[in-house]
């Protein structure tokens, strides 16, 4: 769920911050030679940083898998994060980059940008998203609860339909995964179902929220395997990710699920999404 788009306003490496135009990388960085590297992506709200918590340990938490050093505090890693953002007056993007560097010494990388959020239409009109020939890579080669830099399938899965705003992976055994860069949601019969994590996805924060966020609605919530056969049954299909919150989904390949607004339960939880965070502590 990796998309470098975005102007860079501010780029911090190793120990110091620098301007986004004079940022200069090593030859011998294995994380840019061989994407060698873990990342997370953040966002803000009015100068608020969402989820540093949640993202700084599953940062440690795909470090320590690719056994590169992280020894920072979540204190100190707090406190580089608000320097970067402490005179921006627009929300923007926080991407956390840890490569591998030379093999021996890793290198960190904060790179604060324009917020990649979609257009505002997207939630009125809802998105097109397509199904990729492509495979998610399957949990005996790769961990899914891994965010790592080396993702070529999700560049040539959005060049294979580029007409289409999200790609959804099927994961080895043909069951519904994730998206390229999103988790996927549907409504069947009045119930909200999502892929389990035992289908090889990311345990993504955003989805985390959607479900507690849907369980204090009193809304029912399955985590299960969840046939191809579905998305073109179901009632309603919405996308969840850091940077757009909650994208409801117009058209899954030719069969269109709404035609004037986005479902009634998507249209609940996209309405209860900010109130939701903004009142949850543990969140910021």
């Amino acid at each position: 769920m990796q998309d470098l788009g975005g102007i860079f306003m501010r780029v911090y490496i190793n120990d110091r911050w620098v301007d986004g135009d004079d940022v200069r990388v090593s030859a011998t960085d294995r994380g840019f030679m061989y994407g060698e590297g873990v990342y997370e992506s953040l966002r803000t709200y009015t100068k608020r940083i969402f989820a540093p918590r949640q993202h700084y340990e599953r940062l440690k938490r795909s470090a320590e898998i690719m056994r590169l050093p992280f020894h920072m505090s979540f204190e100190k890693f707090r406190n580089i994060l608000y320097e970067g953002i402490n005179d921006l007056e627009q929300d923007c993007t926080i991407r956390i980059m840890l490569t591998a560097g030379d093999g021996e010494k890793p290198n960190l990388f904060v790179y604060i940008m324009e917020l990649q959020s979609p257009n505002e239409d997207l939630y009125t009109y809802g998105v097109n998203v397509g199904i990729s020939r492509y495979r998610k890579i399957p949990r005996i080669s790769l961990p899914p609860i891994l965010k790592t830099n080396s993702q070529a399938h999700l560049r040539l899965a959005r060049q294979e339909k580029e007409e289409f705003y999200e790609i959804i992976f099927l994961n080895h055994e043909g069951f519904v995964a994730e998206g390229s860069m999103s988790n996927v949601f549907l409504v069947e019969n009045g119930t909200v179902v999502t892929p389990s994590l035992e289908t090889g996805i990311l345990d993504g924060i955003t989805r985390n929220v959607v479900m507690e966020l849907a369980k204090s609605l009193g809304i029912v919530l399955e985590e299960k395997t969840i046939d191809v056969d579905e998305l073109f049954n179901c009632s309603e299909i919405f996308l969840t990710r850091t940077s757009a919150e909650i994208i409801p989904v117009k058209r899954i390949e030719n069969r269109v699920l709404f035609e004037n607004e986005p479902g009634g339960i998507t249209s609940l939880l996209m309405e209860n999404f900010r109130p939701h965070i903004f009142n949850e502590q543990s969140l910021w």
